[in-house]
């Protein structure tokens, strides 16, 4: 059984192996957590002779959804799904993962005229992993192993938990906070509501944020939105949240019920909604992602939160505060803090 980890002495680069298969690859399937444009353009004549000799071209990237590509990657594979698919419809071309958890594993299927072979290990369609890296890769030669290996690829690649490059919608990418805060239309309160000591408040815990993983502040690492008579997926963004909140909370006077106006701390003002059974999820009405952008963007100028990574107790913990303040003004308008 060969090992490749990007060492001499240890079986060299698994790059410079991959190199030399794809030049007599009849159809490739490469599974990967993450990739770069870079590394798709170098092997860009290999995959253009795979696809246009008839074969099959498949790159599965399993952390993209849940974590962004630059915008540079993102452009490339959305060509090299176009190029693959305008040359040979039949290929898989370029999928993501959508449904969670995301795929963080590296598997290689590289047919040849008379053979199948298998890699599997920690090399990512990358520069780092191919060539950079300390990495362990090795060729699956046990025929058990390689029949559950193709069966689990083969699941790996169905509708259901992968999607097309080409049928997925509104992508998540990496931009600066400046670049992503332009996207939602913020207003500045005219007037910022005076709070006095005797203002009637309630804290709304965020606390349980470990076992919300998928929803509440982290409702991006959720199931994406599928529509199953056009296949199209809709990933979650990053800034969409929806408070969860218990029912003894709901039930305090002080709790809104319904539409009503939130002024923020930091002079901002935006239309909330509670909704739900006992009006337990708050959320910014027409725009889940303004909420959103309120909480993470405070969490990100403090420099204890990066884009795309999920909000934790251990980052409410260095903010300083695991919960929202709310003031009730009226009825309708309430004023936050955090």
């Amino acid at each position: 059984m060969a090992i490749y980890t990007n060492h001499p002495d240890f079986g060299g680069a698994f790059g410079k192996q991959l190199s030399t298969l794809l030049k007599e690859a009849t159809s490739v399937t490469i599974a990967s957590g993450y990739t770069s444009g870079t590394t798709v353009k170098k092997y860009q004549e290999d995959i253009a002779r795979i696809v246009n000799n008839g074969g099959d071209f498949t790159l599965l990237i399993g952390m993209g959804i849940f974590e962004g590509l630059n915008r540079h990657t993102y452009n490339t594979l959305g060509e090299l799904n176009s190029f693959i698919l305008s040359a040979n419809p039949k290929c898989g071309g370029v999928r993501f993962i959508w449904n969670p958890p995301p795929f963080h594993g590296k598997i290689y299927r590289i047919k040849f005229q008379n053979e199948l072979l298998y890699f599997a290990g920690s090399s990512n369609f990358s520069q780092r992993g191919l060539f950079d890296n300390l990495e362990f890769t090795c060729k699956i030669s046990d025929t058990a192993i390689i029949n559950q290996t193709e069966t689990y690829l083969n699941w790996l690649l169905t509708d259901n938990i992968s999607v097309n490059f080409a049928k997925c919608e509104s992508f998540p990418i990496i931009e600066s906070v400046k670049e992503n805060r332009k996207k939602v239309s913020f207003q500045k309160a005219k007037t910022k509501p005076v709070i006095n000591s005797t203002a009637p408040y309630l804290d709304i815990s965020l606390a349980r944020v470990d076992n919300q993983q998928r929803s509440n502040l982290n409702a991006f690492f959720g199931k994406g939105r599928w529509n199953r008579k056009t296949g199209i997926v809709i990933p979650r963004d990053w800034f969409e949240v929806e408070i969860i909140v218990d029912i003894a909370t709901t039930k305090n006077s002080i709790y809104p019920k319904g539409d009503f106006v939130a002024y923020t701390d930091d002079g901002l003002v935006f239309p909330c909604r509670t909704q739900g059974d006992y009006y337990k999820n708050i959320r910014s009405r027409d725009d889940l992602k303004i909420l959103g952008h309120w909480i993470k963007g405070k969490l990100q100028k403090k420099g204890i939160l990066q884009l795309f990574q999920p909000v934790t107790s251990q980052t409410l913990e260095e903010y300083g505060k695991d919960y929202i303040r709310i003031y009730k003004l009226s009825d309708s308008n309430y004023y936050l803090e955090f």
